[in-house]
């Protein structure tokens, strides 16, 4: 044994040795292999490469994709490996599977794009370079069946509440703003004035007029005609407020943009003890790329109240958060309300108002209602570089609307003391818009009704023109009016047609021009309450593109008419 173990004998043994046949055997039992050949160690290698390349190919199959969601504060990401050969709504499933959700209620977007669900995931990787993990954002809407089970749950605080959820600290912006520091009060439930039915009232105002336009934020200061108009709108919801229009427990939330924050400023001086927080979500963002920001702002801050309890949460935003915000409380889908800002065109410090029952139900009162705004401080676009106005005459620098301006009236009270005083308000603002939106060039039109037709004899008078009657046939068939006089002029640059009618006619033809289909348009009427002798703005331009200035727009009106 010591010999085999030592090499064996190697000559040292010989015939009479006494271990001689137990080497043999042992020798024999256990041979060497075969010595190895360079050709063999060179197929080895060629096989274990290929076994390895296999492996490889069969990995390079799968795609791996980081899927992000917001949760609270935080955004959390899960990885999910596809086949390539799947599709994006095979990936909604997965992700769905995970949410414990149907797979209609995942949206999914990639570099700002709505994905669709026939795409398949291999284009999709080779569209966006992918070498490794790729990266999408997906939002979960909540069902029909769980926003009513949780709508008590959902918002359990009024807007003070509210606001600390999105802004971590308070500003103390002007002497009487209460200042938070550390955690937000306790609510103190206020009581409604419609008896049992709880009631948010959200004032989204966008900011003044800045210079600087596209450079970086803090240039971004507010006009001379910009700081007139936050002082403007900040008098017009302190007076609001003193009527009685709104839930006197209120707060004031504002993007953390100089702009914002210089037109927010002017609040607390018109209503001493309002508490103003401040967040970094309601900064200017597009939605297209950022939807994930922009429906984590709508599901905060739109939260049905409670039962009994009435606030009023006044926000100074941005054009494009704010669209979003108004798209979706009207139940617009996410990737629709994402494109809101291709359809509006918002004055500077105008208001837009939403509000929230109790039962989660929204409805819009105003878009963009900047009639309460001097006409000599009106704009809507910032400028670029320096504020030059005073080196300019004083005037606000703005162009005039080109195409045509269709300007929707709702017609009069049927107070016949108020509908005087109602279409007076209406003739003369619609007068005074002659410097930059309505031109020389107008027809006046109208239903059948006396109050529409007091509405129009007012406004034809002040432009020497007689108004034209509709069909009696419009109100139940207001598709023929619409295809008439929404297209741009075809003989002139520009011109204006008003149409005064009532309230489902006018809310039908807005919504038609928001792309909306006939039927759509009926259904959606409901989810609008514009007031009497209020007044919409639609641009339809001469490529026929079509831009929403205002909507339901009472600005105009003494606030005893209203």
């Amino acid at each position: 044994f010591w010999l085999k173990v030592s090499g064996g004998c190697r000559g040292l043994v010989n015939d009479s040795c006494p271990f001689r046949e137990l080497c043999l055997k042992l020798s024999m039992s256990d041979a060497a292999p075969p010595k190895r050949t360079r050709d063999d160690d060179l197929a080895e290698e060629v096989t274990s490469a290929a076994n390895v390349a296999g492996e490889g190919q069969k990995r390079a199959k799968q795609l791996c994709f980081i899927a992000k969601k917001s949760a609270g504060a935080d955004t959390v990401s899960t990885e999910v490996v596809m086949d390539p050969q799947g599709t994006i709504e095979d990936l909604a499933k997965r992700l769905a599977e995970h949410e414990g959700c149907s797979a209609p209620l995942i949206t999914l977007v990639c570099k700002g794009q709505m994905l669709k669900n026939a795409s398949d995931l291999q284009s999709l990787a080779d569209k966006q370079g992918a070498d490794g993990k790729i990266v999408v954002v997906y939002l979960v809407r909540k069902s029909a069946a769980v926003a009513k089970a949780t709508t008590t749950v959902a918002a359990a605080t009024p807007a003070v509440g509210t606001a600390a959820l999105v802004g971590g600290t308070s500003v103390a912006c002007a002497a009487g703003v209460v200042v938070a520091s550390g955690p937000a009060p306790e609510p103190v439930e206020a009581k409604s004035s419609t008896g049992s039915s709880g009631t948010r009232v959200l004032l989204l105002i966008r900011h003044g007029q800045c210079c600087h336009d596209h450079e970086h934020d803090e240039l971004k200061g507010l006009t001379t005609h910009g700081h007139a108009q936050a002082e403007e709108t900040a008098q017009f919801v302190a007076q609001l407020f003193v009527a009685g229009a709104f839930p006197q427990q209120c707060a004031l939330l504002h993007s953390t943009s100089r702009r914002a924050r210089e037109t927010a400023v002017k609040l607390p001086k018109h209503k001493p003890g309002l508490e103003v927080w401040h967040g970094d979500l309601l900064r200017e963002t597009d939605p297209t790329k950022n939807p994930l920001r922009a429906e984590e702002v709508f599901v905060r801050l739109f939260a049905a109240p409670p039962e009994s309890a009435s606030d009023t949460l006044v926000i100074v935003a941005h054009n494009n958060i704010i669209l979003y915000l108004l798209m979706r409380a009207a139940g617009v889908p996410i990737e629709t309300a994402t494109q809101a800002w291709r359809l509006f065109h918002l004055p500077h410090a105008s208001l837009t108002r939403v509000d929230v029952a109790s039962s989660g139900a929204k409805s819009i009162f105003c878009i963009g209602a900047a009639g309460h705004i001097s006409h000599s401080h009106t704009t809507w676009n910032n400028i670029q570089g320096a504020d030059m106005s005073a080196w300019k005459g004083g005037g606000p620098e703005r162009h005039k609307f080109s195409g045509r301006m269709v300007i929707l009236v709702r017609q009069g009270s049927s107070n016949a003391e108020r509908a005087d005083a109602q279409a007076d308000a209406v003739a003369k603002h619609i007068t005074a818009l002659k410097d930059y939106m309505v031109s020389s060039h107008m027809v006046v039109t109208c239903t059948t009704s006396f109050a529409a037709q007091q509405t129009a004899n007012a406004v034809a008078r002040k432009f020497h023109v007689m108004p034209k009657l509709l069909p009696d046939s419009v109100a139940e068939h207001p598709e023929g009016a619409f295809l008439q006089f929404f297209s741009s002029p075809e003989d002139r640059s520009r011109d204006t047609v008003v149409m005064v009618a009532e309230d489902k006619t006018v809310l039908y033809w807005l919504l038609r021009a928001l792309q909306m289909s006939p039927q759509e348009s009926k259904a959606a009427t409901s989810a609008y309450c514009i007031g009497h002798a209020s007044i919409t703005l639609v641009n339809v331009r001469s490529d026929r593109s079509i831009k929403v200035v205002a909507v339901g727009d009472t600005g105009h009106l003494p606030l005893a008419c209203v």
